[in-house]
């Protein structure tokens, strides 16, 4: 059985908040906040209810910051733990309890893992592959491979120079300067909207919703498939040229535009 790491400079503040609706127990919420003196490399999540933020920055240590929300009982207060260079974060901490994280770790970190409920986002950081249930997730600036999905909720993608994969069963999927990766996108009802700042490879897909690509002069083989709905290109198809814009609709528009 491996032993939690202690909490080091961990400040606990009570707070009763209001009644909500008609529920007979009041929320109670725990704040911590802690500073450990480890560089990590990753991040690994085990799935709950909660909010996720993770920044990087200029810091060698890791500044871990959660809020526990519960209304009864006595919740789980030791949801994290450290091993060797991996920070293991559990958003799991009882019956009708929540933990919401906002981390700062040193650059290069990787964030693995899942959620059953709540919103991510991850800022500058480098590999992602992460799962949600229930929420939006945001990724802006990680350094390498991004994998995002969600069952319910929006993906918003942002400045990602590496291979990237999103999928939403019910969302939209927005991508900004997407690099030299291959993009894929799959929304089963939702919209899909992708701008390019190097060409590179695009497979868009949306069962129901429109598909908006913006992509930069170069040679693409382009490719449309709508069942119902109208598909309008401005890039002219290069049967050899080495990137591929492969976009389809079961019901929806395409529309692919050349900067």
């Amino acid at each position: 059985m491996r032993l939690l790491r202690p909490l080091t400079g961990a400040a606990a503040i009570v707070l009763l908040a209001g009644l909500v609706g008609c529920e007979p127990l009041a929320e109670r919420q725990l704040e911590f906040s802690d500073t450990e003196r480890v560089k990590i490399t990753e991040i690994r999540v085990a799935p709950g209810s909660g909010d996720l933020v993770v920044r990087t920055g200029p810091v060698a240590d890791v500044e871990v910051r959660r809020v526990i929300r519960y209304r009864s009982g006595n919740p789980e207060q030791h949801t994290y733990r450290i091993e060797g260079s991996t920070l293991f974060i559990d958003i799991e901490c009882g019956r009708a309890c929540s933990v919401s994280y906002d981390i700062l770790a040193p650059a290069g970190v990787a964030v693995r893992g899942e959620n059953g409920s709540g919103d991510v986002s991850l800022t500058d950081v480098a590999v992602v592959d992460f799962t949600v249930g229930s929420g939006d997730v945001a990724v802006s600036g990680a350094t390498g491979a991004v994998r995002a999905e969600t069952g319910s909720g929006d993906i918003t993608l942002a400045r990602l120079p590496g291979a990237v994969a999103a999928r939403a069963t019910s969302g939209d999927i927005e991508g900004r300067e997407l690099g030299a990766g291959k993009v894929q996108a799959e929304t089963g009802s939702g919209n899909i909207t992708l701008t390019l700042s190097t060409a590179a490879s695009v497979e868009a897909r949306a069962s129901s919703g429109s598909v908006t690509l913006s992509v930069p002069a170069g040679g693409y083989q382009v490719r449309t498939a709508t069942g119902s709905g109208n598909a309008h290109s401005e890039v002219p198809n290069a049967p050899d040229a080495t990137a591929v814009l492969d976009a389809s609709t079961g019901s929806g528009d395409i529309t692919i535009q050349q900067r």
